[in-house]
């Protein structure tokens, strides 16, 4: 019998220690709570996109079991990326929505008589145009008909140019088109830069002549080439030279003459500087988004294995107690059928376990939890978070304000005893041990 209780005890420790190496290892590896606070309520299941799964009714659909709880927090911390300042995902995310809600538009437009539209548009504006003396309603109402044919017109050109940015799949993961949308946009300035370089070269032996003069000018007025953000600003510094006293007329004539020019220049100039930093803004920007994509999905990976892990836990803990409580109540009916005397000690710890319950009772009634005191949601820095309407968010399940179950007193004190009671039993067995321990020794 001995053998039998060892090699129980030896495989409840060996799972119990199996499981907490495994809970340590996936914690370490799992994201820091941060990334994961306030991100949407784990009530409702959310699909891949983190938006909320709906019923034919159109109903969000709840959260029934351990599955569905893990996969949304999978989605909850891959969505806190999408979130965040640091990268360009949520920017971009919303481009492509907008980009896929146009291309929707314009294919419903194409769709829907399109030529009766534009026809009636088109009679709209010829009649119009017909009247010599229009009122500022008909001016309007011009305006508004010629718009329409402007759109019309343009709608075939307008969408080959949005089905050009949209080169992702229309079932593919938002990461996956955020992705693809800024490499379109990044191939787009690279492009942007090619033709800024090609078109001030093409101006570039006409700028050098006027720029040639400008400087001869400059000498002759004692004037600097003005300089913005440590460029030469040609633009400026012909401004000046035209206001100078120094140069006369036919000079003044000649600068007239290389204004276009060099406001031309600069124009491209100013344009091929955008681009450049636009381009040096990707050449770190797409690098970094797609690190942090793939960072967010091991994230996902790693916080619903953890909360698999922490399951896991909990099923072997209820084992645990419930194996422990049959013990308890075996152990008893064993003694009570080989000790009758025993009656007295049972009912001893009976009022123990009372006792110790009440206490607990106690200690939290003197928290104020019937009398309505409540916890709230904090943030980092441990102040209370606020609704849209700026109280202080109560505890509870949900985010939604109209199906948001909060905590009242019975849950808090639930909870509030459970833990007395925890702290009383632990208090309990570790004077009972060390009452046990000194014993034996004044014993021996």
């Amino acid at each position: 019998m001995k053998k039998i209780h060892r090699i129980v005890f030896l495989i409840i420790a060996l799972i119990s220690v199996g499981l907490m190496a495994w809970t340590i290892v996936v914690g370490m590896s799992a994201p820091d709570s941060d990334k994961i606070a306030d991100i949407m309520g784990m009530s409702y299941q959310y699909d891949e996109n983190g938006n909320e799964k709906q019923d034919a009714l159109g109903n969000p659909i709840p959260v029934v079991s351990v599955e569905n709880g893990v996969e949304s927090m999978g989605t909850a911390t891959i969505n806190q990326m999408r979130k965040s300042d640091a990268t360009i995902y949520g920017t971009t995310l919303e481009k492509v929505k907008n980009i896929e809600s146009k291309i929707a538009e314009c294919e419903q437009k194409l769709a829907d008589n399109e030529q009766k539209a534009l026809k009636e548009a088109e009679a709209k504006v010829e009649e119009l145009n017909a009247i010599r003396r229009r009122t500022p309603a008909q001016n309007n109402e011009l305006a508004n008909a010629q718009k329409v044919v402007d759109e019309y017109k343009k709608l075939p050109e307008t969408l080959n140019e949005l089905k050009a940015k949209a080169t992702w799949d229309v079932n593919a993961s938002d990461d996956d088109k955020v992705i693809a949308l800024a490499e379109v946009e990044f191939n787009g300035i690279q492009e942007q830069v090619k033709k800024a370089n090609e078109a001030l070269e093409a101006k570039k032996a006409d700028f050098d002549a006027a720029k040639q003069l400008v400087d001869e000018m400059c000498k002759v007025a004692e004037i600097k080439v003005a300089e913005v953000d440590g460029r030469e600003d040609y633009a400026a510094t012909l401004d000046e030279l035209l206001g100078a006293k120094a140069i006369n007329a036919t000079q003044k004539r000649q600068l007239n003459g290389i204004k276009a020019t060099i406001a031309e220049y600069q124009k491209l100039a100013n344009e091929r500087k955008t681009a450049l930093d636009n381009e040096t803004a990707y050449e770190s920007n797409l690098p970094m988004l797609k690190e942090a994509i793939a960072q967010a999905q091991l994230d996902q990976q790693s916080i619903m294995k953890l909360g698999k892990v922490v399951f896991y836990n909990l099923v072997w803990l209820e084992i645990l107690m419930g194996f422990a409580i049959l013990l308890v109540f075996v152990g008893f009916a064993l003694n009570f059928a080989q000790n009758s005397g025993g009656i007295g000690k049972t009912i001893a710890a009976a009022a123990i376990v009372v006792a110790v319950v009440g206490v607990a009772y106690f200690i939290s009634t003197s928290h104020g939890w019937l009398d309505g005191v409540v916890l709230y949601v904090t943030n980092a820095v441990g102040q209370p978070m606020l609704d849209a309407a700026g109280e202080p968010i109560p505890f509870g399940i949900g985010n939604d304000p109209e199906t948001r179950s909060v905590f009242g007193a019975t849950e808090y004190m639930i909870a509030d005893v459970s833990i007395w009671i925890t702290y009383l039993a632990f208090a309990g067995a570790a004077l009972a041990a060390l009452y046990s321990s000194v014993r034996g020794i004044f014993k021996s």
